[in-house]
C-alpha cells in the first residue's frame, strides 16, 4: 500500500471545488525530509497555488507549516516554479480567514 493511500489520497486529486482568493503568504512546506521557502499566491479551504524555487514532484505528500498552521497535502500538478496543492483536510474556516486576511494585506502591500 503507498503512503498516499495509507493517507486515503485516491489516485488524483478532485478537481477544485472551492474559490480560491489571492494572497501572497511566506510559508515552509516539507516534501523528502527536507524543508523549503515556498510562497502562498492564492488560497481555499481545499488547496492552494504555490510557488517555489525547486517544487516537488507532482503526487508528492507534503506538509506545509504557514503562520502556525500544519497542513497535510498532495502536490496536485506542477508547471515550472509553480504548483498546485490539494490539503487532505479542508483548513476550519477560522484558520482559513485569519491566513486569507494576512495573505490580502501583504498582496496589498506588495
Amino acid at each position: 500500500m503507498s503512503l498516499a493511500t495509507a493517507l486515503g489520497f485516491r489516485g488524483r486529486p478532485e478537481a477544485r471545488q472551492d474559490a480560491r482568493t489571492r494572497v501572497y503568504l511566506k510559508a515552509t512546506l516539507l516534501a523528502n525530509g527536507r524543508p523549503m521557502p515556498i510562497h502562498i499566491l492564492d488560497l481555499s479551504r481545499k488547496g492552494a497555488l504555490v510557488h517555489a524555487d525547486d517544487p516537488p514532484d507532482p503526487g508528492e505528500i507534503v506538509w506545509v507549516v504557514c503562520k502556525g498552521n500544519e497542513l497535510l497535502g498532495r502536490t496536485a500538478w506542477v508547471k515550472g516554479s509553480r504548483f498546485g496543492l490539494a490539503f487532505d483536510s479542508g483548513l476550519p474556516s477560522a484558520r482559513l480567514d485569519i491566513l486569507l486576511t494576512e495573505g490580502r494585506r501583504a498582496l496589498a502591500s506588495a
